[in-house]
Formats: structure tokens, sequence, C-alpha cells
């Protein structure tokens, strides 16, 4: 019961913590699939061997990107994208922040790709 609580905490937020300026006209650097997004913005951006916070290696947040179906369960099973629910999914309000939460930290993503995710996430984060 205690963890259900805990995941609910984690995935829930109100309308002051959701990002607000998303634009569902956005156009995505890619095809938004998980697929495309894991291959073209995850491993390359967060995930590179040695030097990223979330290679298997460091996993910052206990977050590890390398391998596609730890990826996916590490984002979508563990509650840090709500499908459907772009705005409030913490993986873009990371990726859109404005402060020292932004992800990733040294070096932010292209909006196009930053559309690619939101995209994936508001058509409900298919696997």
């Amino acid at each position: 019961m205690i963890a259900l609580l805990a995941l609910v905490a984690l995935t829930s937020c109100s309308g002051d913590d959701c990002v607000s300026n998303l634009d569902p006209d956005c156009t995505p650097a890619y095809t938004p699939n998980f697929e495309e997004i894991h291959r073209r913005t995850l491993v390359q951006s967060c995930a590179v061997a040695g030097r990223s916070c979330h290679a298997t290696a460091g996993a910052q947040g206990g977050m590890a990107l390398e391998d596609i179906d730890v990826a996916y369960r590490a984002l979508v099973d563990d509650g840090r994208v709500i499908p459907e629910d772009a705005a409030c999914s913490l993986v873009v309000m990371r990726i859109e922040a404005n402060d020292d939460r932004l992800m990733p930290p040294s070096n932010p993503l292209r909006e196009s790709e930053r559309c690619a995710i939101e995209t994936w996430i508001r058509q409900g984060a298919p696997r």
C-alpha cells in the first residue's frame, strides 16, 4: 500500500507543476515512437557509456537508458512518463526546465527532439 501511494505521488502533479507552454503542433525531429526516441535521443544524449548520467555504469537517479527495454520500464513503468499527459510527465518537466533541473544539463535537447518525446507521450507512450 505504501509503495502504491509513493507511485501515485511520483506520477501525479498539480496544474502548477505541469509544463504550461507545450506546443501540440510542434514538428518532431523524427517519427515519434519509442524506438526512434531511444536510438536518436536517449542513447545519444543521456546514455553514452562513460560520459552520460544515465549510462548503465552511472545510472543516476536509478535510471539507466542504454538498453531499450530497461529504458522503457524506467520511464513508463516507473512513472516518469504519464501516457497521454506530456505536460505533467516528469521527463517533460525536466527536458523543458529553465533552471538547474534541466536534463540533459550540459547540452539541452533541440526543440524538435523535445517535440518527438512530447508527441510520443501524448500518443499514449506506446512501446
